[in-house]
């Protein structure tokens, strides 16, 4: 008998564990990390999650993106687990990967697990798995190369949506591929990510990554000197602050996210133009690199960043807050303190604020965010990586299931009494972690 399994995540958004199985087959999607304020202690711990779902080997553990929260516990896997994962996702992954395992006492290198990764085959049907049959299907989500799954198994056709949403750069594509790869399915299991944030949604103008490039454009022409707290691997707002940089001033960033920014033009730049290089008077843009680069310069278009220069032409530093224990401050941190009033332009989900730079708990709070943001002037432009319950709803309807699961939500209970989903109320089956749930 087939039957899924949501290890973990039914409950709550990120540490995703799911897994389907036949009698003879199964496999695995995503093998992420908790979320900080996750941890309860009637939750599974890693250790635990590890020995149950890993108590007999998987044909496949499959990723539907790079973030921690999915992919997080990858090292944790035994040998002989083969994993999959996007191509351009391998590449980011490799780039952020080569990185961290730099780090002094790095425990476990990461990346030839990274390299070992075998990569999708997009838009065609993957039989590694026995009879479990999947389909990769690319979606927009604030990861790069992120995917959905269409699954064929035990006479059923299952779709999971992992993390996606419509209102990036693209999104627009989003209900074409739904009624091209997939059509009518007998069960969704579907995120819910942004069903617990109905308040930061409705009160936060930005709707999608377009309204933030624009609205970067016209902050950055009022002021010249900023700095962006920005995810490096949220691409598609990197290109979007990229993009809305004034003539006249200057991108800056450090190796680490021009790398990034460098990937995902390779790859994405034939498809949309928001992932081309930007044209300054028939020049393609510099980017003005931070610290000591290795790797890139002219040939790149790189080149050393001159604050003497840039604090007089104005710029837009991409940084990062510091997480190293070991560090009283990281390189963006000790450029900050030399800047003269530069503004924060907060660009990353509200919950990690305290409640004293406008964020609504503290539960979520990361303290290395607020230490970098201080008493500095700083404004918050984001916009969702998650679909919002417009599209959920668009998504149910363009796939008529007869089942709909929720997971990656900590809203699962409250789903079908939603006003967005009340047509579909008595199709919707919530399930604990650890439940298997026969197909």
């Amino acid at each position: 008998m087939a039957s899924v399994t949501i290890h973990r995540g039914s409950h709550q958004i990120g540490g995703c564990v799911t897994e389907f199985r036949t009698e003879k087959h199964r496999i695995i999607i995503d093998f992420g990390q908790n979320l900080p304020g996750t941890y309860k202690e009637d939750r599974i711990s890693d250790e635990e999650l590890l020995r149950r779902v890993f108590a007999e080997p998987a044909d496949g553990v499959l990723f539907t993106h790079y973030h921690g929260d999915h992919i997080g516990m990858y090292k944790a896997i035994p040998e002989g687990n083969q994993m999959y994962i996007g191509a351009t996702a391998k590449e980011i992954l490799e780039i952020l990967t080569a990185r961290v395992d730099g780090i002094p006492d790095m425990a476990v290198p990461g990346l030839p697990i990274i390299r070992s990764m075998r990569t999708y085959p997009v838009g065609q049907t993957m039989r590694d798995f026995g009879d479990i049959l999947v389909t990769p299907l690319v979606v927009d989500h604030s990861a790069l190369d992120a995917y959905m799954f269409l699954i064929e198994i035990g006479g059923k056709r299952v779709l999971y949506t992992g993390d996606f949403r419509e209102h990036g750069i693209a999104g627009r594509s989003f209900e074409a591929m739904i009624g091209q790869y997939v059509g009518k399915v007998d069960i969704l299991i579907t995120e819910g990510t942004m069903l617990s944030r109905r308040k930061e949604e409705q009160e936060n103008p930005i709707r999608t990554e377009d309204d933030l490039t624009r609205a970067a454009s016209r902050l950055f022409r009022r002021n010249k000197r900023n700095v962006v707290l920005v995810s490096s691997t949220n691409l598609d707002s990197v290109m979007g602050f990229f993009h809305a940089v004034p003539w006249g001033m200057d991108f800056v960033c450090d190796e680490y996210q021009a790398e990034l920014i460098l990937s995902a033009i390779r790859h994405m730049g034939r498809f949309h133009a928001k992932y081309r290089r930007p044209m300054i008077h028939g020049k393609e843009r510099r980017i003005y690199l931070v610290g000591h680069p290795k790797k890139l310069g002219c040939v790149e278009g790189c080149y050393p960043a001159d604050f003497s220069i840039l604090n007089r032409k104005g710029y837009v530093l991409l940084a990062r807050e510091n997480h190293n224990p070991n560090l009283d401050q990281n390189r963006f941190e000790k450029i900050l303190d030399k800047l003269n009033d530069p503004l924060i332009v907060y660009s990353k989900w509200a919950g990690y604020l305290d409640t004293a730079h406008g964020g609504y708990t503290d539960s979520y709070a990361d303290p290395a965010v607020n230490r970098f943001i201080g008493n500095r002037r700083f404004t918050k432009l984001h916009t969702s990586g998650h679909a919002y319950a417009s599209t959920l709803e668009k998504l149910i309807r363009l796939t008529e299931p007869e089942i709909i699961i929720p997971m990656h939500t900590e809203c699962a209970e409250e789903f079908a009494g939603l006003s967005a989903f009340s047509a579909y109320q008595r199709k919707v089956r919530v399930l604990q972690d650890g439940e298997k749930y026969a197909l």
